[in-house]
């Protein structure tokens, strides 16, 4: 009878505990999340390389690639199975087997505490749950749940799907996400590049990143992908010779830097592009046109030159009294430093993070415009910002005055540099492509191209430089133009008033071109919008705004035989998929693609897809008068440099707005300083004195280790060469002569007027 009893008190309890393990799973899988995991997409992150394809900027959180399986080396595959769930390929979301084997070879491990390489019970597809579906909580039910969700997914989707997601998703350390990732961070090479052990490494550290790392522990970390390896072996992926082998090479890891990088002028230029377009919606492989290595030394360039420049107006207030304060605006090309002593000799700096001592040279560090000494302005204890200039260190602070640089390609349009002012960090307004200022002088260029090409100007027409007085409509002053230097200089070639940037010159050849005639040219060139252009005399000395990348752009023509290229910082845009999105082409290709069907074969021709505006030969005349301006004009402070420039400065009134750009064989350099608030930088300051200097350094950095002696201006074949006196503009074999280029139609001219003036001599 009791026996009766007790065998209906645990069927009672059977049926409750059935019950109520009924009640729990029923309320658990009401809990369930969606395992529709087609519709899951890895996070992955839009990256911004350089021209190099060396990574610059990347947004988003995760460092991710993905793979389709198709993709993912099957030595990978064999690895990561070998190291989680070797019957993943056959079990059905769980591994009964899988989970009794880890239990005794963990209790084993831990009784003979001679291997620390402990074994999960989890599969692939319950830790692809875990990541993607679940969290980590470590609950029962929480396990329960993943069990579940295992079980349903390997009905409803296949293997490969299940270890491609996986293999995308996991986590490696290095902030990499996924195998392919992870290739890249750990060993600089394509997933696809890697040998047997490196897939072993890799599969070896989804158990623990941090645990396995070399640096770290080797040793742990080398019993580790042995342990995978043997695996690999027992599973026979890999021979026990190749097993022996592997497993004896060292890990060797490369030391990659995986800081995040920071968004700045060129990136956010770059993603503006991208929104802009609609390209929103997806993660993209970017490649710009950026060259690092001139983006550096343009950056430095600039930002040294301005905060030299200051001292001559600026009195010292660069002491921060707390690291965390200074730490705000720092810069990749400054260093921080503490004060350690002073006197009136020389002053002591600790840089930080650092053991270098460093000393400031009193000449060299007099600031303001009283000329104070560093003992006066620097505090003991307090932190300052400091350059490297030359192998000489000088104080500096932060900028009242800003700038923006761009370096061109200006046969293709590429922007290999773009800064858009001191301190992205201060202010990310860029001051390259949003900052519409007076070009000034810098527009002489252009009118005296125009005057070439309507034939009514020569390289060494004779021109009067002389006052003239300008009617500005009803009740509006007379208009008195004065030249910079208020000074006229009597009769100047063509050649000689733009060298010297002359204004009253540069003023009659525009009035004798016709204030339409000209604006409509500059339409022409997209120096202006048609919008943006006036009928007013001081559009001729540029009184109009733009901005540097629209002038860059601009001054490409004299480089590259008078086409209009359209500037870009993007080469390529790969979707996530691996679709080509953007792929920026500047030639056309007639006749390359023919089949055996076509019923001839026509050669291939190559044309540019850019428009040209002015002639070649025009173009050039206009490059060699820019050199003159560097050999004898207002660029004359470069003309010790041993290559190939061409320049032209500009100067607004009141010098609000200073400019320099200068024309190389492979560039074109813009160089644009101002306030932000439009005023005057200083009296009688120049595109010369300001802008020039930056311009300078860049060249002069770029040049020690990029110098090719064959760089060289490329002359049409249709110009022809005189030797020219530079004064009178008479073709000459004097002394005083240089070297002027002519078209066969010019000489011509020349020839009729020679002879005009010939006749009326003798009349």
């Amino acid at each position: 009878m009791k026996l009766f009893k007790y065998l209906q008190y645990i069927f009672i309890l059977f049926v409750l505990g059935i019950s109520i393990t009924i009640l729990y799973l029923w309320n658990i899988q009401q809990d369930l999340p969606d395992h529709n995991i087609s519709k899951y997409f890895p996070n992955e992150i839009t990256k911004i390389y350089d021209d190099k394809y060396d990574l610059m900027y990347h947004v988003g959180n995760r460092d991710r690639f993905y793979l389709d399986y198709k993709d993912i080396p099957k030595n990978m595959i064999n690895a990561i199975i070998s190291a989680e769930d070797k019957t993943f390929f056959i079990h059905q979301g769980f591994d009964i087997k899988g989970i009794l084997n880890a239990f005794i070879i963990n209790l084993k491990n831990i009784y003979s505490k001679s291997n620390n390489n402990y074994v999960g019970a989890s599969t692939i597809t319950q830790q692809l749950v875990k990541n993607i579906l679940l969290n980590r909580d470590q609950t029962i039910s929480r396990k329960i749940k993943e069990l579940i969700l295992s079980l349903r997914i390997e009905q409803d989707y296949s293997k490969e799907f299940i270890i491609e997601l996986y293999l995308n998703e996991i986590y490696f350390g290095r902030r990499s996400y996924g195998v392919a990732s992870a290739s890249f961070n750990y060993f600089n090479k394509s997933i696809f590049d890697l040998d047997i052990h490196e897939y072993a490494y890799l599969a070896a550290l989804p158990k623990g990143p941090n645990n396995y790392d070399p640096k770290k522990n080797y040793n742990r970390a080398l019993d580790r992908r042995n342990y995978v390896l043997k695996q690999m072996e027992l599973n026979k992926f890999i021979t026990y010779d190749q097993y022996i082998f592997y497993s004896n090479l060292e890990i060797e890891l490369i030391e990659r830097n995986n800081k995040k990088y920071n968004s700045d002028y060129k990136t956010d230029f770059i993603l503006n592009y991208l929104n802009s377009n609609s390209f929103n919606e997806n993660a993209f492989y970017i490649q710009s046109t950026i060259d690092q290595s001139l983006q550096k030394i343009s950056e430095k360039s600039l930002i040294d030159n301005l905060a030299l420049f200051e001292k001559k107006y600026q009195n010292w207030t660069g002491n921060f009294k707390n690291l965390d304060d200074i730490l705000k605006f720092k810069n990749d090309h400054w260093h921080i430093a503490k004060v350690i002593s002073k006197n009136e000799n020389f002053t002591e700096l600790s840089i930080i993070n650092s053991d270098e001592i460093v000393y400031l040279d009193v000449d060299d560090n007099l600031y303001g415009p009283q000329k104070d000494p560093p003992h006066k302005y620097l505090n003991v204890g307090e932190y300052i910002f400091i350059s490297n200039i030359n192998e000489t260190f000088y104080a500096v602070q932060l900028h009242k005055i800003n700038g923006s640089v761009i370096i061109m390609d200006p046969f293709n349009g590429d922007i290999v540099s773009m800064v858009g002012g001191v301190n992205y960090q201060v202010s990310n307004f860029n001051r390259a492509t949003q900052a519409y200022r007076q070009p000034g002088s810098s527009i002489k260029p252009f009118i005296y191209a125009h005057a070439l090409e309507t034939k009514k100007f020569l390289p060494n027409t004779k021109i009067l430089d002389s006052n003239i007085l300008l009617d500005q409509g009803n009740d509006l002053p007379v208009w008195v133009p004065k030249n910079y230097s208020n000074k006229s200089y009597g009769e100047l070639t063509f050649r000689r008033a733009l060298e010297t940037s002359n204004n009253l010159v540069t003023l009659k050849i525009g009035l004798d071109l016709g204030l339409n005639s000209v604006n409509d040219f500059l339409y022409k060139i997209n120096f202006y919008n048609k919008s943006n252009t006036t009928d007013v005399y001081s559009t001729l000395l540029g009184a109009v705004e733009n901005n540097l990348l629209n002038l860059a752009k601009s001054y490409s023509i004299f480089l590259n035989g008078g086409y209009i290229v359209e500037p870009s910082i993007i080469k390529k845009v790969v979707s996530n998929e691996g679709e080509l999105i953007i792929n920026n082409e500047y030639f056309k290709c007639n006749y390359c693609s023919f089949s055996i069907d076509d019923r001839s074969y026509r050669v291939p021709t190559i044309e540019s897809q850019e428009e040209k505006v002015i002639s070649s030969q025009t173009s050039f005349q206009i490059l060699n008068i820019l050199e003159g301006a560097i050999e004898r004009g207002t660029g004359k402070s470069l003309n010790k440099i041993d290559y190939p420039l061409a320049g032209k400065t500009g100067t607004t009134n009141e010098s609000k707005d200073l400019w320099f750009f200068g024309l190389t064989p492979r560039y074109v350099i813009g160089v644009y300083v101002g306030y932000d608030t439009p005023r005057s930088i200083g009296y009688r300051e120049t595109g010369s004195s300001v802008a020039l200097p930056i311009f300078k350094t860049i060249i002069e950095n770029y040049l020690i280790n990029n110098k090719n002696f064959n760089d060289k201006f490329v002359v049409p074949s249709d110009l022809i060469v005189k030797k020219v006196d530079k004064d009178t503009g008479e073709i000459s074999d004097g002394q005083n002569t240089i070297i002027d280029y002519f078209t066969k139609e010019q000489l011509d001219i020349l020839e009729n007027i020679n002879k005009i003036e010939s006749i009326g001599g003798i009349n």
